[in-house]
């Protein structure tokens, strides 16, 4: 061996490898590894996903709302009238993104509502490979920015498993916020797989507003992409979370449309009909419905509803206006990188118009879910701060009844309100028809394998060693170039909080169920859809054959795809004690100051529980202030803070009232306990007090807190320092970082002492 030379021996030859390998370099022949590519000449993508948004809300669309970037895709594009998505956001978004109905996938429902079934247990299966992992292997850059809301609860903290965050289903960049809902001021946001601090400013120094952060980064991540020149095209997922509430947008956009819906929206609702039937965006004989059960009329409300009602529409409307001058930033970047020919555009709403502002409204959300809905008087108090950042707005359901135009009911129904969005796909470079509608019938999941193959791409198998379920949506890719293509859905099964729907072939059954009825008592409606375009004209007394047909047909889907078991509960689900959780069973869970915030459906459960919270913290100095811990935030919450060298607990009653205990001053120069515990005696009241070293400083026989939860913007749990809005808005604002030392916050719970008295859940009736 000592004698043998290294040309002796050749190096075994890769099979993958087309050069040579020998001894040494100068005798070898070097072989890169190709790129991946995707076919040549396939598209930039570009996704543009709205939340809540009505069909007959936009102006391309007949309705009131201006939104002239939206309207000029429209009018350079194509305005589908048949698009159908799921009826609400998570559902629609995990139809969207893997190509299969909603319970194929987990995703019933929300995420914050799963039940342990496999069609609503939230968690997408890998079996069902993302849109952005299909295209990111066959060389896409992939990016989103914006509202994400497809992350089990158990999985959506600081701890991961990140698999189920977007970077883990493909997309390489991330800019937005995981929870459904977000302050537009004060957002909770998330940088790739990590949270950041809120942020304060905004763009050129002015008010920070989370949808002109999203077209930033996004854009950023777009030139930055471009700028290589690296050839690959790129993929660009932008779910807003406009519009759904909170409407927060600057005055500057509401202001315009300050008395434009004085008429009320009984008017509004028949002028955007004649305008659509004008538009050509329905037939010339399409028929209106009759108005939504339990819809006040507009003549009949007093003079102090009609003008807080129209400004929360107003409000509603500059929201929209705002998000679409977002969208034209987005374009305008498109259009100065040189790209825009060559990218398809598609914008969609992912449900219809929302009722969840009640009858009335609301400037506090979280009222509306602690079953405490606000009267008109206290509004008013607010009623010229409207989509500012100290308001939560909605509004009321008879607007969301005109948004919808011209079909019945509204989001999470199964009616044609509920389901039926505007769609719109903009691609100069494809369309000889610009401005020009569609009117094939296409659902959510069609989007998938309409992707693929305009990209060139085949239907994956088998994708990171996993079998991939069947697609169960179909391109609509010809409708883009040819009006006349053929319609291809035939069958498309909807149900969503136990009401349900079916088309198959030009005809749709659909029942609205009531929560906690009967599902046998359910009457199914019937409409010939090819001639019956808004469902004005039920048909199930004329031909009960025909219903029963398609009813058989819907059991049989929903077999098919883990629809079952139908279950219509709302809010026991929120708090369903059996869905996993990322905290176990502890007999003392401890926190430390630095952290990232815990979101609240990740915690262990001390609403009307039983619990003590102990902060083990050292004041260097007497300056030394700040805050302990906190959960929630402006809206609703409670916090343990510092003030003046005295220890603060103070519970944030839904912005109604604060109960506040106060301690004296703490000692400087060592450590110190300070706790909180709480004993509930019924639902949303209990006994209260705040300790230190063991000693009552102060207590409460009668301590008032939110009866059912608080903060669905998952400003969630914090130490040493506040994230979002502040929960004692009247005591500090801002971080309000504590400047002294915590060493630990300990928190004990009893789930077992509970106080829960289960309310009738609200209905849009």
């Amino acid at each position: 061996m000592a004698d043998m030379h290294p040309t002796d021996i050749l190096p075994p030859q890769p099979p993958s490898f087309g050069g040579e390998i020998k001894a040494t370099y100068a005798e070898s022949t070097p072989d890169w590894p190709p790129p991946v590519r995707p076919p040549e000449n396939a598209p930039n993508i570009v996704v543009i996903l709205m939340d809540d948004l009505g069909f007959g809300q936009l102006s391309c669309y007949g309705g009131p709302i201006e939104a002239p970037n939206i309207g000029a895709l429209a009018d350079k594009g194509l305005r589908y009238t048949n698009f159908h998505t799921t009826a609400l956001c998570s559902p629609t978004r995990a139809a969207l993104l893997t190509g299969r109905n909603h319970h194929s996938v987990g995703f019933a429902t929300i995420a914050e509502m799963a039940t342990g079934f496999p069609g609503s247990n939230s968690f997408l299966p890998k079996s069902a490979a993302s849109i952005a992992e299909v295209l990111r292997q066959t060389g896409y850059s992939t990016y989103c920015a914006g509202k994400w809301h497809l992350t089990p609860t158990s999985e959506a903290t600081a701890a991961g498993p990140f698999d189920r965050w977007p970077l883990g289903q493909g997309f390489e960049r991330f800019y937005g916020f995981l929870p459904g809902e977000v302050d537009q001021w004060h957002p909770m946001v998330t940088v790739d797989n990590h949270r950041v601090p809120t942020p304060s400013e905004g763009r050129n120094g002015g008010a920070y507003h989370v949808s002109e952060d999203l077209v930033d980064n996004l854009i950023a991540m777009i030139q930055d992409q471009q700028q290589v020149a690296s050839g690959r095209p790129f993929f660009a997922y932008v779910p807003f979370g406009a519009s759904h509430c909170p409407f927060h947008a600057p005055e500057e956009y509401i202001e315009p449309y300050r008395g434009r819906f004085d008429h009320g929206w009984d008017v509004e609702r028949d002028r955007i009909f004649e305008r659509q039937k004008a538009l050509g965006i329905i037939p010339a004989d399409c028929g209106l419905p009759d108005r939504n059960p339990g819809i006040a009329r507009w003549d009949e409300l007093d003079d102090d509803s009609k003008y807080l009602f129209a400004r929360l529409q107003e409000t509603y409307c500059g929201f929209v206006d705002h998000t679409d001058a977002q969208i034209g930033r987005l374009i305008d970047a498109l259009r100065d990188l040189e790209v825009l020919d060559d990218t398809l555009v598609l914008f969609f709403s992912d449900n219809g118009a929302s009722a969840e502002g009640g009858h009335r409204g609301t400037t506090n959300t979280e009222r509306f879910r602690n079953l405490m809905n606000m009267s008109v008087a206290e509004m008013m108090e607010q009623v010229e701060e409207l989509g500012g950042p100290h308001t939560d707005p909605h509004y009321p359901m008879g607007w969301s009844m005109a948004g919808n135009t011209p079909f019945k009911r509204w989001k999470r129904d199964t009616h044609r309100g509920g389901n039926t969005d505007p769609m719109i796909v903009h691609w100069p470079s494809q369309i000889d028809d610009p401005g020009a509608i569609r009117t094939q019938y296409h659902h959510v999941t069609d989007i998938y394998p309409t992707l693929l193959e305009v990209a060139g791409l085949p239907t994956p198998s088998w994708v990171n060693g996993v079998e991939q379920q069947p697609l169960e949506g179909v391109s609509f890719a010809a409708t883009i170039t040819d009006p006349a293509a053929p319609e291809v859905k035939e069958t498309q099964y909807y149900e969503m909080l136990g009401s349900r729907a079916i088309y198959h072939d030009g005809w749709m059954a659909v029942t609205w169920h009531a929560p906690g009825t009967d599902w046998n008592d359910d009457p199914w409606e019937l409409y010939h859809q090819v001639e019956d375009y808004s469902q004005a004209h039920d048909l199930a007394s004329e031909q009960p054959e025909k219903l029963a047909e398609l009813i058989d047909l819907w059991w049989r889907e929903a077999e098919a795809h883990n629809v079952l078991p139908l279950d219509d509960r709302g809010r026991e689900r929120f708090i369903d004690p059996q869905r996993p959780s990322a905290s176990q069973d502890r007999d003392v869970y401890r926190y430390f100051p630095g952290t990232r915030p815990i979101p609240n459906p990740s915690l262990p459960r001390i609403l009307n529980c039983e619990h003590s919270l102990s902060a083990f913290i050292t004041r260097p100095t007497d300056a030394d202030d700040g805050l302990l811990a906190c959960q929630g935030g402006e809206l609703a919450g409670w916090s343990l803070f510092v003030q003046g060298g005295r220890p603060h607990y103070v519970h944030n009653v839904l912005k109604m009232e604060m109960h506040e205990l106060v301690g004296p001053a703490l000692p400087v120069g060592r450590e110190c306990e300070v706790r909180v515990e709480y004993h509930p005696t019924e639902q949303g009241w209990g006994t209260a007090a705040l300790l230190v070293d063991g000693v009552v400083a102060d207590s409460s026989e009668r301590f008032r807190i939110a009866p059912m939860g608080y903060s669905m913007v998952q400003e969630g749990f914090c130490i040493g320092r506040g994230w979002g809005t502040p929960v004692a808005y009247e005591h500090y604002e801002g971080a309000f970082a504590f400047t002294g030392d915590i060493r630990v916050v300990e928190l004990r719970t009893d789930p077992a002492s509970q106080v829960w008295t289960p309310r009738p859940q609200w209905s849009n009736e």
